[in-house]
This record gives C-alpha cells, structure tokens and sequence, in this order.
C-alpha cells in the first residue's frame, strides 16, 4: 500500500497564521469534521486530542508532530496534514508539520505502520523541501503521489528503535559513565570502537558491582551487612576502572528488520528491557521495553 491512498487533497493545506500546536489541532479537527460525519467531533473530538497529547506527546524530534484518535463505531482511516510555513516551537523542537490521524481501533497495526512511514519522510530532507514549497493540497497531494512512499504490512524494530543513541568506548572511565547516566537519564549504554562497531554494553548493575567484593556475591545473607563502606570502592576506582573491564560482551542483540514480537520475547528470555539494534556489525539503535510500552502498546 502507498501512502497517497490514504491521503485526500481537501485535508492537506499550509498554514502561516497559527502560533500554538493547540491551534493547529483545532483547525485540523474543523477540517475533518467539515468533510466527515464521525461518532464524535468538533470540541469533544479536540478534548479528546489535546488529552492525547497530555498522556505522551506525539511531537518528534525530525519536527513532525502525529496526533491521533482511535474511535468506537466508526470504520475508516482519515488523514489530515497542516504544513507550518513558520514552525512552532514545542519543547526545543521546531515543529514543520503536524499529521491528524482518526482511524478504528481495530487499525493499529495500519495506524504504526503509517505513522513509521511518516516518521521516514520526516527525516528526508530532500523529500520534506520538496513538500514544503508547494502552494496548496493538490500540489502536495501529487507531490506524495510521485514520492510512492510505501507503507509497509510489518512494523519492524526500525521502525520504532532509536537510532542515534548515546555511546561510550571501552576506554570510558566511571567518572564518565556516572555524568552520562545523570545527564540522560540511562541505566545502559552500548559499547563501540571508532567505527561504530558494537563491542557490548554496560548498564547500571555493571557499575554498582565495582562496590561489591566478591566474598559478598559468594555469600547466601548480607542482612548482617549495614554499612554503606562496600560500594564506597565505586568512588575510589572511578578514574582507574574503564569500561572494557566490566562490560558485557556476549549479550543481547538483535536485527533492525527483526519483528517487535521477537525483541519481546528475547528481552524476556534474557530478563532485560533494553537491546542493542546492530547491522553488518555496526550498532544502529537500541530499543527498551518502554519504547515499546509507548510506541506500541499505547500507540
């Protein structure tokens, strides 16, 4: 299936006016709602967007925003386009265009996958310029037309991996490990060499092991143990202990054309909620269960 097949060239235009991404939703929902009789519209339906979007934002980073609603009694797929001739700032990303999604909720499978191809177009520069200069619906209609952008039967964990992820080389120190878990938020982190090829990872239990001697994992009960001396060791080795000597390097990895249902089911498998995405040997992205939990799930 091609893109341009669920498009309508009456619910694409470009706007120069609207100063909030609230104000766009408005004017895409009248659209929609002006061209289509739905189960619910006009202000409920906005409530039921702006809602949407106060659950997770539906703002990426490539300045797409893609809003969606999934409704009871109601048996098609409609979408809507507004392209910003100025962008809008939302969260530190300038927002170029936004994408109204209303389908049934039998149609999440179709609902991602039109939303992975989205999220592909976003990132083509060459593509999105092309779009961006043209004057009205038709023009962008024809102009998706003669992308043939496809959208494809399988969602993948390409489709939904992040694929500019923060590294760390084997000679990254713990002081440095430590300032990046803080700065992001990260309990893991790939290990490569200088040619992005994967060697493994290190995640937060990695670290913490570096304060706990090896008399005490060999032991059956700490309780007797209280004092915090232990993991005090952690502080004194962060300049000398580097990655490659407490990294992991025969751990889990999978393929980015590799199905969601496998990365599930190997992150279950091996008890952890994260993997590393490598291709030809190159670490690609990396995909945790919450990105699956969020991309997926409550999709």
């Amino acid at each position: 299936m091609q893109l341009v097949s669920l498009l309508d060239a009456k619910l694409i235009h470009y706007e120069e006016r609207h100063e909030s991404l609230e104000m766009v939703y408005y004017d895409l929902v009248e659209r929609i709602c002006q061209h289509h009789k739905l189960p619910v519209c006009g202000k409920k339906l906005l409530e039921i967007v702006l809602n949407r979007e106060e659950e997770a934002s539906m703002v990426y980073p490539s300045g797409v925003a893609i809003p969606h609603v999934r409704m009871d009694d109601f048996d098609d797929t409609i979408i809507a386009i507004c392209f910003l001739r100025q962008p809008i700032l939302v969260r530190d990303i300038k927002l170029k265009w936004v994408v109204m999604i209303i389908t049934d909720k039998s149609s999440s499978k179709l609902y991602l996958n039109v939303v992975a191809a989205l999220l592909r177009l976003s990132k083509d520069e060459v593509m999105m310029s092309v779009l961006e200069v043209n004057n009205n619906g038709h023009d962008a209609y024809n102009t998706f037309k003669d992308f043939k952008i496809a959208v494809k039967e399988d969602l993948t964990l390409r489709d939904i991996m992040i694929s500019d992820p923060v590294t760390v080389k084997p000679q990254t120190n713990l002081r440095e490990i430590s300032k990046l878990m803080n700065e992001y938020g990260y309990s893991f982190f790939p290990v490569v060499d200088d040619m992005h090829k994967y060697l493994g990872e290190i995640q937060i239990l990695n670290y913490l092991k570096v304060g706990v001697p090896d008399y005490l994992l060999m032991m059956d009960n700490i309780q007797f143990l209280r004092s915090f001396e232990p993991l005090e060791k952690i502080f004194e080795n962060e300049e000398k202990v580097i990655v490659g000597d407490i990294m992991e390097k025969g751990n889990m990895i999978l393929s980015p054309d590799d199905s969601i249902i496998e990365a599930v089911f190997e992150m279950i498998q091996h008890k952890k909620p994260h993997c590393s995405i490598v291709e030809h040997g190159v670490l690609v992205g990396v995909v945790t269960a919450m990105d699956i939990y969020r991309k997926v799930i409550r999709a």
